[in-house]
Formats: C-alpha cells, structure tokens, sequence
C-alpha cells in the first residue's frame, strides 16, 4: 500500500480552524489509530487524504502491511495452530527481517516454539511473542507492547541493540536460518541444550510451507538488490530512500531559529524518544540540540537507516564511508546543483541535512550541539570542508 506524504505545514492551519488539539503530524508514514481521536477530526482527515499520527501511541504501531490471515490449511509438517502462526506474522517478520538483516523464517520459529504459536500468556496479554525482558529469576518482568507489530519490532530491536549477538556472528547470517539460531544461541539467547535443534526443525516446516505458500525465502532477500542494506522504510514498501529523509528531516525541524536549545517541536520529540536517544547520556543529545542527535533521529525514525551510530561525528563519517552498500558519496562541487533533498553533508565537528522545500527551495536543516535545535531556517551555503553522502534507492 503506497502512503502519500503531506509536510504537517498544509494542514496546521486547517487543524486549528477546525478548533482541534493534541495530535503530533509528522511527514513519515503511520497509521491511524482511531480510539484516540474525534470522528468529526476523523473525517476531516480521512477526506483530505491525511496521514496522523498520534503521540499516544508508538511510532512503530501498526505501520506493518502484513498481518496475514490462516488459509485453514496446516501443511509442511506443521500443526494447525502453528500454520495460522506462520501465515498471520509472516509479512511482519519478513519486512523487519529484510530491513534488519535477520532471516524470518529463524525469529518465526523461535516465535511458535517460545510464545506456544501465540498462545502464552505473555503474547496474549503483553504481545511479547518471545520472552523479551524476562529472565529465568524474574519472568515477570517480561515487557509488554502496545500491538503485534511493536512486539515483533521488539525482538528485531532486542537482536540489533545488545552487542554480543553481533560479536557473536548473528548478523553474518541474513539468508542464512540454521546458521543464525546457532549464533544466537551461542551469544547466550536460550538456555536450552537442546534449543538449536528444537528451533531448526520448526524452520525446516517453515521453509517448506514457504514454497508452497510463494514466499521470498531470506535467502533470496540477502543476494540481491532489494536485501536489507536497501531497504529504507518497510511502511512504505522499501521505496523510502532520500525523499523519506527529506520529508522527515523538515518534520522533526523548526522552520525558524526562535526556539530555544531545549524546545524541538513535537515531533522531533518523539523521535527522539522513539530512537532512544532521549536516553543517551549526553544532555544535549536527549533534549536534541545537536547536530549528529538530529542527523541519527532522522534516519532511524524514517526507518531509512536504523543502525545508523550515535553519536560523534567521526564516527558517524566513518560509518557513511564505510558503508557503501547503503551510501554513495557526492561530489561537493561548491554548488547545489548536483544535491537532492535528504543529502547528508558531513565534516568532523558538524553533520547536516540538505533538504527541499514544498517551494522547492533548499534549505540545510540541522542543529548544533549545545547551541540551538533542529531548524531548517538556513539557506544552501557552500563549504569545501564537507563530504555529501547519499543513501541508495
């Protein structure tokens, strides 16, 4: 399903005539959870073809395609309530699998064997289909999630997050099932001896429905072009690319400097807190006055590159260099005629976003640590002292 962008500036007019408050617009693409808001305000969004977004509820909420339904029919080795299983989260697991370098059909299995195909207590009641937060002394602090699609964003976000699963190897196995339960295991994710064995014959079934069902194996996703190293925003059907940093670069931004260091609008607020990076131990990057918190907000909350490092420039130039399945570097030229909206210009000492405008203006949009928050009030200006990077299509 292909959203349509709107840049909140169209509607903040309409939405306060209509004596309406307490809705985040943001540019990115969420879906429209529906309890929290009036119908007439409902209405009106709906007619004019606008997408919400409430803060309410987690930016990952419901912004999946693919919660599937069961064709009634068990195959492949596996039970009925396993096959429903399957076929329900399949789309789900796929999208965040490409998107993060993880073979679904291993985190599908590890979801039948560790949540009973859905029906433990802990994915009925807390969608946590795979144990996340709880250990062997305290199970109940296992956590609990808003939605399925948040539950499953969970595990994804749990693998990417702890580095010992990637010095352990896991993320060297994206078409690769068999070998990535192994790598988990071996990181210490299960305590089972015989967990390996138990997960990899549920894969097996799972492969096996698969093909009867048409699927893309991850196998196929990993070798080619459309692996997760160039897929942007899996809400948007993998077409994010630079457009989706744009867009979101001027929504998480004011459009003037009359803000104080401590006041990003609302919804860099909660991309901020969305990202993590509220919780990063510097002052200045939770409350998003500086320049690489901003740059890093922009790419994880578009969804257009969430293992994007925060924070320090050098780091994050090093990354942009060293990445180039996912950047390719522009020529500075000294003018802005080869840049595109979403661009990432980048120096030891200052990174920033170039970006277009609904009048086709560009504008840098950036913040400067300790100084001020994010705005896009800036024109193009040329420094020879920058590298551009762009992310790939």
């Amino acid at each position: 399903m292909k959203h349509q962008r709107i840049i909140s500036l169209l509607i903040a007019g309409a939405i306060a005539a209509s004596g309406f408050s307490g809705v985040v617009f943001s540019t990115n693409t969420f879906a429209k959870p529906r309890s929290t808001l009036k119908e007439k305000l409902l209405d009106f969004l709906d007619k004019n073809g606008i997408y919400y977004y409430n803060a309410a509820s987690s930016y990952a909420d419901n912004c999946y395609e693919g919660v599937g339904s069961y064709d009634g029919v068990a195959t492949a080795g596996l039970s009925g309530l396993q096959s429903a299983f399957v076929d329900q989260y399949h789309d789900i697991a796929a999208q965040l699998g490409a998107q993060y370098g993880i073979p679904w059909e291993a985190v599908v299995a590890q979801g039948i064997l560790e949540s009973a195909s859905g029906t433990s207590n802990f994915a009925r009641n807390r969608n946590n289909f795979f144990g996340i937060g709880a250990v062997d002394s305290n199970p109940g602090a296992a956590k609990s999630y808003g939605s399925a699609a948040e539950g499953w964003r969970g595990y994804y976000e749990f693998i990417n997050n702890n580095p010992r699963y990637r010095n352990h190897g896991a993320f060297n196995y994206a078409g690769d099932p068999y070998g990535y339960i192994q790598a988990v295991k071996a990181a210490g994710y299960a305590t089972d001896p015989n967990y390996v064995s138990k997960v990899s014959s549920i894969i097996k079934a799972i492969q096996n429905r698969s093909t009867e069902k048409g699927w893309e194996a991850s196998s196929a996703v990993a070798s080619s072009s459309t692996s997760y190293a160039g897929v942007a925003n899996i809400c948007d059907n993998g077409t994010a690319g630079n457009g989706d940093v744009n867009s979101m670069a001027l929504a998480l931004s004011w459009a003037d400097r009359s803000h104080s260091l401590n006041d990003p609008n609302s919804a860099y607020r909660q991309a901020l807190a969305a990202t993590g990076l509220s919780n990063y131990g510097e002052k200045y990057v939770q409350m998003g006055a500086s320049c690489d918190a901003f740059v890093a907000a922009v790419l994880r909350y578009s969804g257009a590159d969430p293992n994007v490092p925060c924070c320090g420039t050098g780091t994050m130039l090093n990354y942009f260099a060293s990445h180039p399945e996912k950047y390719v570097e522009v020529p500075n030229i000294g003018n802005q005629s080869n840049l595109q909206g979403g661009d990432i210009r980048i120096k030891v000492g200052h990174v920033e976003i170039y970006t277009v405008d609904q009048s086709g203006a560009g504008r840098i949009a950036s913040a400067s640590h300790g100084d001020r928050t994010a705005d896009h009030a800036r024109g193009y200006y040329n420094d020879s002292g920058y590298r551009i990077f762009r992310l790939r299509q």
